[in-house]
């Protein structure tokens, strides 16, 4: 073998062991945004008041996402996109009912990053 076809076969070589180590994200292709779960507007989130009726509550955001089976007086509202490209971001919203009406609200519209989000 000439030393030119060793040169060329070692640089082919070394190209094809380069481009193995590199992200395939540029390479994968279209990946559709995916939608999970339901996802409170700030227009309906400044309509909740402490003191509605669960019906009241249902009107304006809809049916729960979670429902807890030990405890019927926490709805959870739960939202995450997964976009095209870029972090996924997660929404949670908590409302606590005492007696048929809202009593507390926890969480929000605003978006947070999966890496971002406390572990409890």
């Amino acid at each position: 073998m000439t030393q030119m076809k060793k040169i060329r076969i070692s640089l082919f070589g070394l190209t094809i062991l380069a481009l193995s180590g590199c992200s395939t994200s540029w390479l994968s292709g279209y990946r559709p945004p995916i939608q999970q779960g339901n996802e409170v507007k700030p227009a309906q989130f400044e309509q909740l008041k402490t003191g509605m009726s669960e019906a009241q509550v249902r009107f304006i955001l809809g049916e729960p996402l979670l429902t807890d089976a030990f405890n019927p007086n926490r709805w959870d509202y739960a939202y995450a996109l997964t976009p095209t490209y870029g972090r996924q971001m997660v929404k949670h919203l908590t409302l606590y009912f005492q007696d048929g009406k809202l009593a507390r609200i926890v969480g929000g519209p605003t978006a947070m990053p999966e890496h971002q989000k406390s572990p409890n």
